[in-house]
């Protein structure tokens, strides 16, 4: 028999701290900031401090999440965690919200280091776990805190990223409801264009990796922050991503049309724009979910999609279909179909 996954319950959660326009116009230009909030439809970004992490934001919307929809923890099979702003080295993140969400023995759990497009990857996993019998059940949680990789002074990037965590539960599927099918795709070329080069095992922190460097469009930024080639970013995601999109829908025989919401990663207002009117997607089906949150990497599409189905965009069931992109540089999605009148998001605080 063939199994799939299909979510069960979802929650997000969000730092209190607000980062608004007004506050970077003190710091940088008014006018550059206020160009930048234009085109990337952003006004405002959650933020953290620097000593709350991923993992802690994660753990607040896993915990709420089980508490506020009574899910008793001790017959998850599995426990993952989606994130590229983890605790440590080693161990990994998952290990430690293991502990500290008392998950049983039983329950496995795994990091998923991958950026912006980590919720398809994620799914994709999931659904795998699922499919082959070896899990029934699947705790889902991805978090970053992006803004403790980029420098204050950093024009470029400031203005457009939070930080926030999304959980789910996944569960095997008895009907025909759930997951129908996942593609990823890399390309390759460009891993270089979203980095942040020194921290790993190639280049040490040392004296040297704090040295800040000027950049072009007004960038400031030293070998320990992140650092983007926006052009080429831009680029592959209004590209590469529809493009990516178009062949997977035909080869699984899938039109756009069909999808009651279609769901994109929320970088900014103008590449989504591009992406949707260039795949043809009614304004009906489209959700946005950044202009006072900003894009939250890892986060973002995770916690686009709880707060649609928050806002009950889904409540009357319909299809899905998911895709988040960039740091890699990589495109992935997902398709899923919901069965109507199923209550999945927990009613918890959504603030950290």
């Amino acid at each position: 028999m063939n199994f799939r996954a299909k979510i069960v319950a979802s929650h997000y959660v969000l730092p209190v701290q607000v980062l608004s326009n007004d506050d970077l116009a003190v710091r940088f230009d008014s006018k550059k900031i206020e160009n930048i909030s234009k085109l990337s439809g952003i006004c405002e970004r959650r933020v953290c401090p620097k000593n709350i992490t991923a993992a802690d934001l994660g753990c607040a919307a896993a915990e709420r999440m089980l508490d506020s929809l009574c899910i008793d923890k001790s017959n998850f099979d599995m426990l993952i965690f989606a994130s590229q702003t983890r605790d440590y080295i080693l161990p990994a993140s998952a290990f430690v919200l293991h502990d500290r969400l008392k998950m049983p023995s039983s329950c496995g759990a795994f990091d998923l280091p991958i950026g912006c497009a980590a919720f398809p990857y994620a799914m994709s996993i999931a659904n795998g776990l699922v499919a082959s019998g070896q899990c029934k059940k699947i705790l889902l949680i991805i978090s970053d805190t992006i803004t403790h990789l980029i420098n204050p002074k950093d024009r470029g990037l400031v203005p457009l990223h939070g930080d926030g965590a999304a959980a789910f539960v996944l569960e095997r599927s008895e009907d025909e409801f759930g997951f129908e099918f996942a593609e990823t795709g890399p390309d390759s070329s460009g891993w270089k264009y979203l980095i942040v080069p020194a921290g790993g095992m190639r280049i040490p922190l040392s004296s040297e990796t704090k040295i800040e460097k000027a950049g072009i469009g007004g960038t400031t930024t030293t070998d320990e922050n992140l650092q983007m080639n926006g052009e080429a970013v831009f680029h592959f995601s209004i590209t590469a991503v529809p493009e990516a999109i178009r062949k997977v829908l035909a080869k699984h025989n899938a039109e756009i049309s069909s999808y009651d919401l279609v769901l994109l990663h929320q970088a900014n207002k103008l590449m989504l724009e591009s992406i949707y009117n260039g795949l043809g997607v009614e304004e009906s089906h489209r959700f946005l979910f950044m202009e006072k949150i900003g894009n939250l990497s890892a986060a973002s599409s995770p916690v686009l999609l709880a707060e649609a189905l928050r806002a009950g965009k889904l409540d009357s069931g319909g299809r899905l279909l998911l895709s988040a992109f960039g740091v890699g540089l990589t495109w992935g999605l997902f398709s899923m179909k919901f069965s109507p009148n199923t209550k999945i998001s927990a009613e918890a605080s959504t603030e950290f």
